[in-house]
């Protein structure tokens, strides 16, 4: 396949450092800032319905959306990098396999890891997000939407983008992570107001899921039409296990992982003591904790970017 890479060429191979680090972080911040951002959103416009508990059913989810973070990482950070390192060295062929095998590893883990776990141990799950008798028919409603059937949209969302990216598309990459933003903040009053049509936190959920579901068809069509000028490859006729790839994959992925573990343990732990004062004080620690996150996830976005670039 005879592929023009001469565009890409000067961001890999003589740009200094620095500035191709901040070409490259920017991006990586923006695609840190997604999940946040999705649930901001929903928070916001759930918020103006002065309804504490399905307010408190959106802070209640939170560390699960978040954990997302943990599979975008993992397979994410750890395939853009060493799809940049194999590029850099022109070995074309396992930059394809790279791609294919973070795809449908993001796939199973959205599917099964999460949708599937979820819809079988439901209970348990809310029960260690601090979910309780008051605020359970909130949350399931605002995460059939989210998890049950988002969790693989959301994901991927995210992924797609580190993957496009890798290979030096980082404009392409940010149109595709953020039109999902600006599209959830456009659904979101149209499914939640009760001026429009008024399903409450269940509508929040619904425009996250349809938002995170047009950004993923964004980077398929990208891929699609770029396919002559592109090494991704998500075809599940390529699919090929490769325990090598994978390590390599988790030598990086691993690292930027934990730093979004970590995170998800501390916003849980969060919830369970505010859980003890009431749906009032749960919605009002989620609305402020999300303000805390945003410089977080700015931060952990240019770690993650730095770390990878230092692995190349």
């Amino acid at each position: 396949m005879n592929v023009d890479m001469s565009k890409r060429q000067d961001l890999f191979e003589t740009m200094p450092i620095m500035k191709a680090i901040m070409i490259m972080s920017l991006p990586m911040v923006l695609s840190s800032l997604v999940t946040i951002l999705y649930n901001l959103s929903d928070t916001f416009f759930v918020a103006t319905l002065n309804d504490s508990l399905q307010t408190a059913a959106v802070t209640l989810s939170a560390p699960i959306l978040l954990s997302f973070n943990i599979v975008n990482n993992l397979f994410g950070v750890g395939s853009s990098s060493l799809m940049s390192r194999m590029l850099g060295i022109k070995k074309f062929d396992i930059v394809k396999k790279v791609s294919n095998i973070c795809f449908y590893c993001c796939v199973g883990c959205g599917g099964v890891i999460f949708s599937l776990l979820f819809i079988f141990f439901e209970h348990e799950f809310l029960v260690i997000l601090g979910v309780d008798l008051q605020t359970m028919a909130a949350t399931q409603e605002y995460m059939f939407w989210t998890v049950k059937l988002g969790a693989t949209p959301a994901i991927l969302n995210v992924v797609m983008a580190y993957l496009v990216r890798s290979e030096g598309a980082s404009l392409q990459a940010s149109i595709g992570t953020m039109s999902g933003c600006f599209l959830n903040i456009i659904l979101d009053p149209f499914f939640v107001l009760p001026q429009y049509l008024n399903m409450g936190v269940a509508g929040a959920g619904m425009a996250t899921f349809i938002s995170n579901c047009i950004a993923c068809l964004y980077f398929i069509v990208f891929i699609m039409l770029k396919r002559k000028q592109t090494f991704i490859d998500i075809s599940l006729l390529s699919f090929h296990w490769d325990w090598k790839i994978i390590k390599e994959i988790f030598v990086v992925g691993i690292p930027a992982a934990i730093q979004n573990l970590l995170s998800v343990i501390s916003m849980t732990v969060l919830n369970h003591f505010t859980v003890f004062y009431g749906v009032d004080a749960v919605s009002a620690m989620g609305i402020s904790h999300k303000i805390v996150m945003i410089p977080l996830q700015v931060v952990l976005g240019v770690l993650s970017r730095n770390y990878a670039a230092y692995k190349l």
